[in-house]
């Protein structure tokens, strides 16, 4: 009985251990990140599934991204291509290098993270493929606290999203969010929708309805559960067939598609 306790106890050091490097070797990694993009010194490629391009990022992102190529096997020469939850712009610089004819529209609420994707798109001359949003997609148009991570791509709207995985909450700032229908009353509405919101999805379909029912955007859709208390992949499933979505369901990703396309 003795020694599996103290198994048990030498397994929890251990676990924590691991957890405590795992969370100071990242902030490590994306303070040496921020530096390099701020400082604009040394752009490695970035090889993707579908295309090459120049990041600041110090790591191959995406390197083999099935979601990627999904995303491409969706877009056909001239498509409007929306990115909510953009980030440093992997898929936006992907797709727009991939197929030179497509409209990337890229949505992005973090201040921080929407300079890093100007970088990148300055540093690949895709400006004029790439239309970058500094908001966020969402039930509402408002103002709303932004939780800045960490581990950035952990942040959003929740605290609970930006401190998992052992984050902290580094700092909040308001953002502008706006409603997806009120997006394409200005811009050319999407062919094809890449969500990726850290579990705001719910949010973004909501005020997406219209554009869903008249324009019937294929939508690919990374979930995100881990670590949430609450349920996006339920609701936002109830959403997408309410809406005559058929949902395929690919682990990683899902790939949400119009009853007329559901054949695709």
């Amino acid at each position: 009985m003795l020694s599996v306790r103290r198994d048990t106890n030498q397994d929890g050091v251990s676990s924590q251990m691991g957890q405590w490097l795992r969370r100071w070797g990242y902030r490590a990694y994306f303070r040496l990140v921020r530096v390099n993009y701020e400082k604009r010194l040394y752009a490695r490629p970035n090889r993707t599934p579908i295309a090459t391009f120049r990041s600041y990022d110090l790591i191959n992102r995406h390197g083999s991204d099935r979601m990627l190529e999904a995303l491409r096997n969706h877009c056909h020469s001239d498509a409007i291509v929306y990115d909510i939850g953009a980030n440093v712009g992997i898929y936006s610089l992907a797709i727009a290098m991939a197929e030179p004819a497509c409209r990337v529209l890229a949505f992005e609420p973090a201040p921080t993270t929407v300079e890093h994707f100007r970088a990148n798109l300055a540093r690949n001359a895709l400006d004029d493929r790439v239309d970058l949003y500094p908001c966020g997609i969402g039930a509402k148009n408002e103002q709303r606290q932004f939780y800045v991570s960490t581990f950035p791509e952990l942040s959003g709207f929740d605290r609970e999203s930006a401190t998992r995985w052992g984050a902290t909450v580094a700092d909040t700032t308001l953002v502008r969010v706006q409603r997806l229908d009120d997006i394409i009353e200005t811009a050319p509405p999407p062919d094809v929708i890449k969500l990726d919101v850290e579990g705001a999805g719910p949010a973004v379909l909501e005020g997406g309805h219209r554009t869903l029912d008249s324009e019937r955007p294929v939508i690919i859709i990374e979930p995100h559960t881990t670590g949430l208390s609450e349920d996006p992949e339920t609701t936002m499933r109830k959403q997408l067939e309410e809406h005559g979505y058929q949902i395929y369901d690919h682990g990683e990703y899902w790939s949400c598609l119009p009853e007329y396309e559901s054949d695709y």
